[in-house]
């Protein structure tokens, strides 16, 4: 006799196994190369501001026009994986950006190379970490949710200390191409993820493909093959419009759509505005380009640790609450930055703004995916992302805008602490529980 289970209730309720750590494992390293190719370029201002004879709004693009790429990646990413599939995607998209890498790094010897090389390389990191939010979401068991998604997304901030340390060691050394070289690795780990990474099986259910999910089930629960042997599994979401955009803009999601939006379009503001210009601010504030370069490390390790402590308040507290709290302590920790400028209070703020500051925006890509179906839930998280992205974009580039009409780093700080504090304000208008 044939019984039914209703996939969501069944993925959320299994015990947390070997499976699931192994697929945090895979997908940790996804985002590490994610973030290391997102923060290596502010280790490259330096240098490029010297040989090019950069403005430092022609330099803030050096960060920026990789994020102009990762904002269309990421907004390609959803319709692609709603319809071909989370795994492939994936895979997809770290070779694609392995082959950007080694391209910037083999040919890009001007600055508007170097703008173009980025661009390209951004079309296929931006699907990285959206794919990565999506699919750990759609395996996760429920009490573990949160603290698993911000596992996955300490490799996004361990990619950010992993860029601090490249930077510190190889560009003196072997010259800033060197550090290009470093993330055409991802090249092998599409391989990896290839092998060992289940497809989604909340999309396999919507595919109709009742064996694919079974294999997944018994991957993540051993021993379990008999209990599902006759099983029918099924999805109380709505399979119609799969992956459509369209969708987030239905009436009653289309507030909360725009809310994560904003709020995400302020987060990235204030992380690559603040993480893109830290260590050549520290270097006018008279610290040397290795000190420099490892206070802006301190800002990544403190990311890190950032992720896990925003995880599991969310867990405990909330979302929104974590969320609120995070926002306005790092707005604080950010205006200190404006307006004292001791190596001491340099320290102790870079740590507060990064744990915070960084630690809530793996919490907001988790607070994004609990607010959309299944068949729209990649697309959702990719469109923030996507749109966040815009203000990603505009934070190493407005930044560089803001040092020259206002010389020196106060103006940049305190505009950081102010999309912070609008950060709170927004995430108080979400109607929809979690």
């Amino acid at each position: 006799m044939i019984r039914s289970i209703e996939l969501r209730r069944e993925l959320e309720g299994l015990p947390l196994g070997w499976q699931h750590r192994v697929i945090v494992v895979v997908l940790a390293l996804a985002t590490l190369f994610d973030g290391y190719d997102v923060f290596v370029p502010s280790y490259v201002i330096p240098y490029a501001i010297r040989s090019w004879h950069l403005l430092p709004s022609e330099a803030g693009l050096l960060v920026s026009s990789g994020l102009f790429g990762f904002m269309i990646g990421a907004l390609l990413n959803g319709p692609l994986a709603d319809r071909v599939g989370r795994k492939p995607v994936l895979v997809g998209a770290l070779l694609f950006a392995a082959a950007g890498n080694f391209a910037t790094a083999a040919w890009a010897d001007s600055y508007t190379l170097f703008l173009a090389a980025r661009v390209v390389t951004g079309l296929g990191l931006g699907m990285i970490l959206p794919l990565s939010v999506t699919l750990i979401n759609e395996v996760a068991p429920r009490l573990r949710a949160n603290i698993l998604v911000g596992w996955v997304m300490a490799g996004w901030s361990f990619g950010g200390v992993a860029a601090a340390l490249a930077g510190f060691a190889l560009a003196p050394a072997y010259g800033w191409r060197s550090l290009f070289m470093v993330g055409a690795l991802a090249a092998p780990l599409a391989l990896l993820a290839g092998w060992v990474l289940p497809e989604s099986p909340r999309y396999l259910a919507i595919r109709g493909r009742q064996d694919g999910v079974r294999r997944v089930l018994n991957a993540l629960a051993p021993g379990s093959a008999e209990r599902y042997a006759q099983t029918e599994f099924t999805i109380s979401e709505a399979t119609q419009h799969r992956g459509s955009f369209l969708q987030l803009l239905r009436p009653d999601v289309r507030g909360n759509t725009f809310v994560v939006w904003a709020c995400s379009g302020l987060s990235l503001f204030s992380i690559f505005g603040l993480s893109s210009w830290t260590p050549q601010i520290l270097l006018q504030r008279g610290s040397s380009i290795s000190a420099s370069f490892a206070l802006s490390g301190l800002l990544q390790f403190t990311a890190v640790l950032g992720g896990l402590g925003c995880g599991w308040a969310a867990d405990r507290f909330g979302r929104d609450r974590t969320l609120k709290g995070a926002w306005i302590l790092g707005a604080a920790a950010v205006a200190g930055l404006a307006l004292a400028s001791s190596r001491e209070s340099d320290i102790g703020f870079l740590a507060i703004a990064g744990f915070c500051v960084m630690g809530a925006q793996p919490v907001l890509n988790n607070r994004t995916a609990a607010l959309y179906d299944t068949e729209v839930r990649s697309t959702g998280v990719g469109a923030q992302l996507g749109v966040g992205r815009i203000g990603g974009f505009l934070g190493p580039y407005v930044g560089g805008w803001i040092q020259q009409l206002y010389p020196g780093s106060a103006g940049l700080f305190l505009g950081v602490a102010c999309a912070l504090a609008g950060c709170a304000l927004f995430i108080r208008l979400l109607d929809r529980p979690a």
